[in-house]
């Protein structure tokens, strides 16, 4: 049986790029082993010069780094490629509210979708 608590997180990553590319099935074992987290105002999320343990999907509120806005999902560079984080993650001010999908799950998803792993490197040209 699919837990509601995973229907909420699919509908959450079907709205997010790039996993808006995928399909209701590779979502739903997406949202069975992702869960979500809030952060509180200033919160350290990530620290610099460590590198990612899980990948953070933003689904309401937002990170900072470095002085400016985190991108929407991170750090996927430094979870696939095991590059240290250059400066600390933190909740915004108004806190940050997310979905966290483990390390291994997300080799899975890059291994298993293609698109998936396009739609970050299209995220990423955008942004750079």
């Amino acid at each position: 049986m699919i837990g509601v608590e995973a229907v909420r997180i699919l509908f959450a990553l079907r709205a997010t790029p790039p996993f808006d590319r995928m399909d209701d099935a590779e979502l739903l074992l997406i949202a069975g082993r992702a869960r979500k987290r809030n952060y509180a105002p200033g919160r350290l999320i990530l620290a610099g010069g460590t590198v990612a343990e899980v990948l953070i999907v933003t689904t309401a509120g937002g990170a900072e780094t470095d002085g400016a806005a985190a991108p929407a999902i991170f750090d996927a560079s430094g979870l696939l490629f095991g590059l240290a984080a250059r400066a600390d993650y933190v909740a915004g001010p108004e806190g940050l509210e997310a979905i966290i999908i483990a390390k291994p799950h997300v080799f899975t998803i890059a291994r298993e979708c293609p698109e998936f792993v396009a739609g970050l490197r299209d995220m990423a040209a955008v942004a750079g």
